[in-house]
């Protein structure tokens, strides 16, 4: 188990370090640093008072955890809420329609620390769910505030 975890963090480590590792510039091709920004401007973000806010009060809403499930264990859980539901990135497209009743359902999107849920946001937004909003804060946010996670 304690390899597991070493392993786990490192990768998080190397993952976040190649957020930040400089590409080769190819004509009409962007990373995804780049697209990431570029998104940011078309998703709502809520803070981590709105989304205790929508929790709270909104139980139609469907709260997708996009990490994998390797992730959630190796960073503690995920938020405590009846509306989550873990989606990995790489299957949202695939298995959102399963979760949620109408495509005006309304989502809030998040992973660890804000770098991948953007993206998934917006290809929701494409799909044609309308009520989509990242939390930008994410379960890194949540966590460090000490609120509840399973």
């Amino acid at each position: 188990m304690r390899n597991q975890r070493l392993a786990f963090i490192l990768s998080i480590c190397l993952a976040a370090t190649l957020a930040g590792t400089a590409h080769a510039d190819v004509p009409g091709i962007k990373d995804g640093a780049q697209m990431t920004r570029e998104i940011s401007a078309k998703v709502p973000n809520i803070s981590t008072l709105e989304l205790q806010r929508e929790i709270e009060r909104n139980p139609e809403l469907v709260l997708i955890d996009i990490r994998m499930p390797d992730e959630i264990r190796g960073m503690g859980g995920t938020i405590k809420a009846p509306q989550n539901v873990n989606i990995p990135r790489g299957w949202l497209e695939f298995q959102v329609t399963g979760r949620t009743p109408s495509k005006d359902t309304p989502i809030v999107v998040y992973c660890g620390g804000n770098i991948r849920s953007p993206l998934a946001a917006y290809t929701l937004q494409q799909m044609g769910y309308p009520n989509v909003k990242n939390y930008a804060d994410g379960f890194i946010g949540w966590k460090r505030l000490g609120l509840p996670v399973e």
